[in-house]
């Protein structure tokens, strides 16, 4: 395994064992409490975890390789993680949802220690995220770092959700001897459904598109014609093209015919330049060049980076 990927796998695992924490902590919580919005926050914790869960997986799965096999799946495995957290996060919207209908039918106010443990972990972790949010920020200027970037969002938009349910916590309290207070609770819990709900559509709306084999855009085909045409005086006829994408990865497949009389060393140049020139073009391509001589065909296909 590379460098690069230890470290990616060291964060991940260390990202998973602070969300066991976090959920352990919520699902104390909420188990003794009588709570809407700390349902709510369980389960907006526990999507995160198992989000932060598949990414260690995938990206063990991930560093170990095809292992000799065929590799066409692997490029789909971030997309399969992330439609298993979209299935969950439905799941958690009709828990939260059917909760939140219950108590407006029933309405009580919020009780019990949990109150005061979510309250302090609220607050605890608000502090933890919003240096995390800014660190990554400044982290991603000085760096020019879209990842970085992300990792700040992420961070600000959980520190925003700790703050919220502070204050929806803090209200339900401080403002218990008034009635219409009890409404505050699953009101809250609702807002918190909405926003693993806006979640959940996007990742519907990518990783299902991303799981789907497709064809590759119109430019991407003209790019590969093109490329085709500079080394026109270089084979003798293209017999055909296939070409798919599957999730992120693009496989292109390119059946050509050579001179009888030409060398092995110049068919493998032409071969190699090709196959560079479009995966340097394409994103995530892997491109294999079929040779044939007219009754054999053969593949001359190598891992990219070599020649």
């Amino acid at each position: 395994m590379a460098a690069g990927g230890l470290t990616r796998e060291r964060v991940a695992r260390q990202a998973v064992l602070m969300g066991f924490a976090d959920v352990a902590i919520t699902l104390t919580a909420m188990l003794a409490a009588r709570s809407a919005v700390i349902l709510a926050d369980f389960c907006k914790t526990f999507l995160e975890f198992a989000a932060v869960f598949l990414s260690w997986w995938a990206i063990r799965r991930m560093a170990r390789g095809p292992g000799g096999g065929f590799d066409y799946g692997l490029g789909k495995m971030e997309n399969l993680a992330s439609l298993i957290v979209g299935m969950l996060m439905a799941v958690c919207l009709l828990i939260i949802v059917g909760n939140a209908v219950r108590n407006f039918l029933h309405p009580a106010h919020v009780a019990g220690i949990g109150v005061q443990i979510s309250l302090a972990a609220q607050a605890v972790y608000a502090v933890i995220n919003g240096i995390v949010a800014r660190r990554s920020r400044r982290a991603a200027r000085a760096e020019n770092s879209p990842l970085l970037e992300a990792q700040a969002r992420l961070h600000f938009t959980r520190a925003a959700a700790n703050v919220f349910i502070l204050l929806s916590l803090g209200l339900s309290l401080a403002l218990a001897r008034y009635d219409w207070v009890r409404y505050v609770d699953p009101a809250a819990s609702l807002v918190i459904a909405g926003s693993i709900l806006m979640a959940a559509l996007g990742i519907f709306s990518t990783s299902v598109g991303d799981l789907l084999d497709r064809t590759l855009e119109e430019s991407d085909q003209l790019l590969i014609l093109r490329e085709l045409a500079r080394h026109f005086d270089d084979y003798e006829f293209l017999h055909g093209i296939r070409s798919r994408r599957a999730g992120a990865e693009v496989y292109v497949d390119i059946l050509l015919e050579f001179d009888p009389q030409k060398k092995a060393g110049e068919i493998h140049a032409v071969a190699a330049s090709l196959r560079r020139r479009i995966e340097a073009q394409i994103r995530n391509s892997h491109v294999t060049i079929g040779l044939s001589t007219g009754s054999t065909d053969a593949t001359m296909g190598q891992p990219r980076g070599q020649d």
